[in-house]
């Protein structure tokens, strides 16, 4: 099962990027499953909202990429504080130390 600091940063990743993600863990006997998604949209009409869409053991989320887009368009943080360039190593395949491990599941 994912544990609560994962899912944590999963949600502060959803926040603070105002993108939708999802994540699932590895079934079980390995792992016992867990799947959990989140919108990014952290306020509406009504204020402060629950930005997480599912969090079960399998499912399908659906994210209504419509209303992200209008969140995200009239949001005050726009791309104020979004770091896109501290992602690129994200997009890069080389594998480097620390990461880079022995038992790694390729």
């Amino acid at each position: 099962m994912l544990e609560p600091n994962r899912i944590g940063q999963f949600r502060a990743r959803a926040f603070e990027n105002m993108v939708g993600v999802a994540m699932a863990n590895y079934a079980a006997p390995q792992a016992n499953g867990h799947s959990v998604a989140f919108d990014g949209i952290a306020f509406d009409a009504h204020g402060s909202r629950e930005t997480c869409l599912v969090e079960a053991g399998v499912y399908l989320a659906a994210f209504d990429m419509a209303r992200l887009r209008a969140w995200r368009e009239h949001e005050v943080w726009g791309n104020a504080y979004r770091k896109l360039r501290a992602y690129q190593l994200l997009t890069v395949p080389a594998i480097v130390p620390p990461f880079d491990r022995a038992d790694a599941r390729r």
